[in-house]
Formats: C-alpha cells, structure tokens, sequence
C-alpha cells in the first residue's frame, strides 16, 4: 500500500507585496494542467506584450505563447481603465479601475499570462501623444515600464500599438512610444541606475501587434487557432473566453469556429540575426537560447513556480481551508481547518490560528494620486503573485510539496452552490455614506436625510458612538448617536440635516468610536460573479457644492438609466422630483404624468426593451411632453430611434479639453435662459471631457444652441440639438453630464435643469 505522506503545515500572513504562486495550485487535480506545466518546465522563454488600457491586449496571442509554446508572458498595461465606462454597473473612476484590474487578472487566469501596470492613471480620452504626456509626465512612465522590463526580463517586448497617429487615442500612442524606448534603453545603467531599477536587462527582439490591422506589413504569421490536444480546444477559445471577462467594457467574445486563425507580428528591431530579412524568420524564437538552463539564471523563480506545481498535480496534492468567518477585523484573530489530501488520501487536518494583519485592500490607492499618476511605487511583482489576504504555506516531506494556499471561507448559495470567498480583513467599525459628493441649492432651506452605513468586523458585540461633523450653517438633532453593532453587524443610521448654505463648496464628515478607537473611513464591497470581490476604502466625507439654482417646483421627470449613469441621484439633490424608469416597464408605464422623460448616456447601446419601446416615447413627445437623450454611440444613426437623422464619423467627433471654449450659437435660446440663465461661468470646472459621440451631421429639423472643439479642429454645433415634435420637445445632447453631475459641478446642473424644463408654458 502507499505510504501517506506526512504535513507540516506553517501559517503566513503575509504580506500584499509577497511573491507567490498563482492561485488554487492545489486544486489543479487534472492531467491536463500537469502537461503544460511539464512541457513549460524546459524553457526559460518570456515575452512581455505592452498597451495602454485593460482590453487593449492580443488575447489571442497570449494564449498562444503562454499556454501554446508554454512561455512565460505577461501584459502590461500603462493604466488600470479609471477613465473608461461601465456597462455593468455604477462604478467609475478609482472604482472602476478595481474592477478593470480584475476582470485583467481574471482573463489572465483563462490564458496564463502575468499582468503588470505603471503608475498612469486614465485619464479619460486624448487625440495626441503629447495631450496624454501632459497628463503622464513622459520620464516618470517610462521608468515603470523600464522597472518592470527589468523585473520580467523578457527576450521579446510585442507593442500592441505603432507609436504614431495611426493609433487613435492618444494613450494608446503613448504605450507604442514607450514601448519602443523601453526596447532601446533598459539596458542603460547610466540613465536607470540598478539601485534603483534592478540589475539591467537587454531585450533581444522588438515587435508590433499587427493582428488588428489585418497582417498588412507583417512580417511573421502566427496561427493562433491551432487546437491544443492537451487543452481540448483552440487557443483562439482560450482566448475569447479571456475576453470575455472585460465584462464592464462590452468585450464578450464568441469562440471562433475550429480552424486556422491567424496572428500577425512585424519585427522592427532586433538584437539577434541582425542580418537575417525578417521576413525569413520561422519563429519570434529564432536566435534566442531559450533553454532552461541558460547561465543567467534569470528565470529561476519561474521554473521554481513550475515546478512546485507540477510535482504537486502529478501527486494528485489537494489543499483547502476553510475560515470560521468571511471577514476578520484588523488585529483580531480566527480559525482556519486546512486539509490536505494526497493521491485521494487524507495527509491532515489541522486547525491554526488567522491574524489579521493587514487591511484587504487594493494596494495602489494607499496613498492619494499627485494629478495623473498613483504615488504608491510600481510594483516589480506581477499583480497576479500579489495577495492580500492571509495564506497558508503548506510544506510536504513526501512527496516533496510546497504550497501557498489563500484562506478562504467556504459557504453554501442556494443558487450558485458553492461559494469560495477569499478571507477579508477589514476594521473593527467600517463607517461609509450613501454619497461622496451632494449638491444643495445655495441660500434655500436644506432638510436631508444622510444615510450612515456602519458595518461591524467583530464576532462580538460592540457598543459605539456616532458623530456628525457639519460646517457652519447645516445643524442636526443631535451631536452624538449611541448604539450597539451586532456581531459582524450591518446597520444604518438615518440622520436628519437642516440648515443653510451660501453658494460655495463645503465638506461633512462622520466618525465612529468604539473601544478607545476612531473610524473614520470605510469600504464599498465591489462584486460580480466574474471577478474576485474586493473592498474600495473612501473617507466617511462629503463634498457639498451649494449651488445658485432655480428649480420649477411643478417639474416631474421620468429617467431611464444608461451606462455607469450617476446623473439620477444628482437630480434629486437639487430639488428635482424623479421617478426611475425600467425599461422592461415602458410598454405598462404611465407616461402623460411626467413633464420630462430623460434617456441616460448609451442606454438605447445597452437595453433591448429601450430599442423596443422607443416608438412610446416619440409618442409621448409628439403629445407635448419633453423628451430628452443622452449621448449614444453608432446606434443613434439608426433612423429608428432618433426623430430625424444624423450622422457620426469614425473616429467619432468630441471635445476632450474640459477647458476648452463654448460658443453660443442662439443666445435667446430657452434651454440657456429658463429657469437659470447660463453664462461662459457655468462652463468652468468641467472635468475630462466636454462632449464626445458628437453628430458630425444632423437633419435640418434640429435646431443647434452651443458649439466647442479642440484646440485646432473645426467647430462643432452638435452638443445641444434641439426640434419641436409634434406639440412637444425633443432634446439630444452629447455634453458629458453623466461625468459632471455626479462630480458636483454646479454649471452643469444648471444647465442640465434648464434641459428638463424646456417645453414648459
């Protein structure tokens, strides 16, 4: 009979810059991962593809090289999305660079790759490399991506982008640029100093991504449809369900058809078969020693991954834990069952104890950004060997095993089954509230209600205090709120505000005490079924913009929510009464009783009902009500949705410069004039973009009130069409209020209420 294996089993908590193996090891018990990571084991290859944006990479190539040719690949990219949308919820910005990280890491668990990032945050869209370098000081940048060249030490960098015009976005200019500099100079010591940058690398070969543009000037193919018998698919279907996971950007792929699908790559310089014409070249491999055993010794910790891997799959080594609890409060401890079973037998069963040392947390945001870059420095760690939640590093004698295992609690859905949550450590008391930034009409009479969400980290009960801190002007019933949280209690607390402000902006703030401690910050849970759940900590604060505003008392409005659309609650604080509106409910709801009906950005691109019931609401215009629609993309040129026709150009016409001019077109217009006369102060303050999807041609019917452009393109009418249909009003505006409220810009409130009330006697 075989001999069980004896574990010793060492708990570490350690910490989020600690290099690890990647996840679930243990739970790899099939043979198919075992061939990759044994066919891997004789190479020390590693190619390193660069882009500006999460869904920027080649997929396909990906997949190809790491799980095709068993190579270690990784994707870097400048920035985590902040800038982009979202059609899948409401998270924006930071949040929604949390979520974009990991639908990146999820796709990077499909194809096998690595994933690394700069320090760049997005900004939102460019038109030009030097628009992006004013935001990305060019130096700073290109020592990330020379940092981590350096770290990852590839033989091959794949730009995904050209470097020139040709690219579009301006980011993505930016990450060709600096692609081909980091190739040129990552070797210079002189410049980037080993102290500070890591021993120098050389990289061997330099080549463009030229799969997007059809192979036109290529000069190697790659068929990245070939089918994997070890995989029992394509990697081409590897890697649409790779690009699947960009969930939040629309990226769903449908798997190619079997057969051949080509890739392409042109080589633009190489330190390797110099003389040879590029064009003669059987394999990006060719000139390289990619042997394992190579004298560098650099690609030690990925054979010594490989191998730990293998040696535990083909011992058939299965670890789970399983916490007591789904969260841990800073400083406390719990209990954490680890089983390990070898070749279908029980090794242990042992029980240890979980401190939690450090908050779980995306490491990047722990210091705030100066302007367009993230202050924490770059990591040389690839995120996906970064953790920060406890493990558990198990070690085995025989067979000789060694394993790092996250901490999980495991728990039963009725619905999905089984659920395996990595174990959060959280504080004590998490205080947050419902929204970060709050118009109040300036000089009116404030009553509000904030709503304070206090979530207990503790299994034991906890008596605490609750203070409100308000700025001259706003008063509460009471200074102080006693009460006690539940074990991992979630409770909130409903506080009455009144008062007055003067036009201006202001901040409260709320804190909680418990136990001798202060909180005063929380965290926003981030979750779907596709990505690791993940916490977004903020301060207990809120940014109060008192705004000169008149709002009709009478004025009703109707909104239909689009994509990342924040506009409804902004609506709402300024005095607005708002009924939200399903789109599914269209056909059923009672229109007539609304004055306005509002269509969020990119609704008719995300909901069918929309498309469905469109007929409805052109008919409620048509019967005097307003209607008024937020920017589309290319849908809105179908005839069928808007009253009459325009036309987009590709690239699509917009305004980036959120300073630049606004031109009035109609100055006795009444959507400038009622109820807020508007005037070139409202347009101040605007952040990222003025207005984008803009028609480039539109009907006659419209009636066009402002104008803009970027510093030296043509003008623009189309930011504001207005046309009489039938005895009511329809309104189409491209103006990036779905940016801007939510901010808490007063002129865009202003205006955007004047929207809302056209049509009106």
């Amino acid at each position: 009979m075989r001999r069980r294996p004896r574990a010793a089993i060492l708990l570490a908590a350690l910490a989020a810059g600690s290099l690890l193996p990647r996840r679930a090891v243990a739970q790899e018990r099939t043979g198919l991962p075992l061939g990759e990571l044994v066919a891997g084991l004789g190479s020390s290859a590693r190619v390193l593809m660069i882009g500006a944006h999460p869904d920027d990479e080649d997929n396909r190539m990906l997949a190809w090289f790491a799980r095709g040719r068993h190579v270690e690949t990784a994707y870097l990219s400048l920035n985590r999305g902040e800038g982009g949308q979202n059609l899948i919820g409401n998270e924006l910005d930071e949040a929604l660079g949390v979520l974009r990280t990991e639908e990146l890491l999820a796709a990077r668990r499909i194809d096998g790759a690595h994933q690394y990032f700069t320090r760049a945050y997005d900004f939102g869209f460019s038109k030009s490399a030097a628009e992006s370098f004013q935001h990305w000081p060019h130096d700073s940048v290109l020592n990330d991506v020379v940092t981590i060249v350096r770290a990852f030490r590839p033989q091959i960098i794949i730009s995904v982008f050209s470097g020139t015009p040709r690219d579009g976005h301006g980011q993505h200019q930016v990450a060709g640029i600096l692609a081909r500099e980091a190739f040129d100079q990552s070797g210079d010591t002189v410049r980037f100093p080993v102290a500070r940058f890591g021993p120098a690398w050389t990289v061997s070969k330099f080549y463009r991504d030229r799969s997007y543009w059809g192979g036109e000037d290529a000069t190697l193919s790659i068929d990245v449809g070939e089918y994997s018998t070890l995989l029992h698919e394509s990697y081409a279907a590897v890697a649409a369900r790779a690009r699947s996971q960009h969930r939040s950007q629309g990226f769903g792929s449908i798997v190619p058809p079997a057969g051949p699908v080509m890739g392409y790559l042109r080589r633009d310089a190489t330190r390797v078969n110099a003389g040879t014409d590029p064009k003669a070249e059987r394999s990006v491999f060719d000139g390289l020693d990619t042997d394992s055993s190579m004298a560098s010794g650099d690609c030690t910790a990925c054979a010594t991954d490989r191998f730990r891997r293998a040696v535990a799959v083909a011992n058939d080594v299965v670890v789970t834990t399983a916490a007591d609890r789904a969260e841990l409060a800073l400083g406390d401890t719990a209990e954490d069952t680890v089983r390990v079973v070898a070749a279908g037998h029980l090794a242990s069963t042992t029980v240890h104890p979980v401190v939690g040392a450090h908050l779980t947390a995306p490491w990047w945001l722990a210091t705030p950004r100066a302007g367009d870059l993230y202050t924490v420095p770059v990591s040389r760690v690839a995120e996906d060997a970064r953790v920060a939640s406890p493990m558990e590093h198990v070690h085995m004698d025989d067979p000789p095993v060694t394993l790092d295992v996250p901490v999980e609690r495991r728990s039963g859905d009725p619905t999905r089954g089984e659920v395996d949550r990595p174990l959060a450590i959280v504080p004590t008391v998490s205080v947050t509230l419902d929204q970060v930034v709050a118009y109040v009409p300036a000089r009116a009479r404030v009553d509000r209600t904030l709503h304070v969400l206090l979530r207990s980290g503790s299994p034991r009960p906890r008596d605490v205090a609750l203070s409100m801190h308000l700025p001259t002007g706003l008063a509460t019933d009471s200074a102080t709120w006693h009460m006690t949280l539940a074990p991992f209690g979630v409770r909130r607390v409903d506080v009455p505000v009144h008062g007055t402000l003067g036009a201006g902006s202001t901040q409260l703030s709320v804190t909680v005490t418990c136990d001798g401690q202060t909180f005063g910050a929380g965290y926003i849970p981030i979750e779907y079924d596709h990505i690791r759940p993940q916490k977004l900590y903020r301060p207990a604060t809120i940014d109060l913009h008192a705004v000169d505003i008149t709002v009709p008392a009478d004025l009703s409005v109707a909104y239909i929510p689009g994509v990342g659309d924040n506009v409804e609650p902004a609506l709402e604080q300024i005095g607005l009464r708002v009924t939200v509106v399903d789109p599914a409910t269209l056909g059923t709801t009672d229109l007539s009783r609304f004055h306005t009906v509002v269509v969020g950005p990119r609704a008719y691109e995300a909901s069918a009902d929309l498309r469905a019931n469109n007929a409805r609401l052109l008919d409620y215009a048509r019967r005097g009500g307003t209607l008024v629609v937020q920017y589309g993309q290319y849908e809105m040129t179908d005839g069928a949705l808007m009253p009459y026709p325009i036309t987009l150009s590709r690239p699509h016409d917009r305004v980036t410069d959120e300073n630049a001019p606004v031109r009035v077109l109609d100055a006795r217009s009444p959507v400038l004039l009622v109820p807020n006369r508007i005037t070139d102060a409202d347009f101040a303050g605007w952040i990222q973009d003025r207005s984008l999807y803009m028609p480039h041609t539109f009907d006659k019917q419209y009636h066009a009130v402002l104008s803009m452009n970027d510093p030296g393109e043509p003008a623009n009418d189309g930011t504001i069409l207005v046309t009489p249909l039938g005895r009511g009003t329809y309104i189409y505006t491209t103006l990036a209020f779905f940016r801007q409220l939510p901010a808490g810009v007063p002129g865009a409130a202003r205006l955007f209420v004047n929207l809302l009330a056209a049509g009106r006697p």
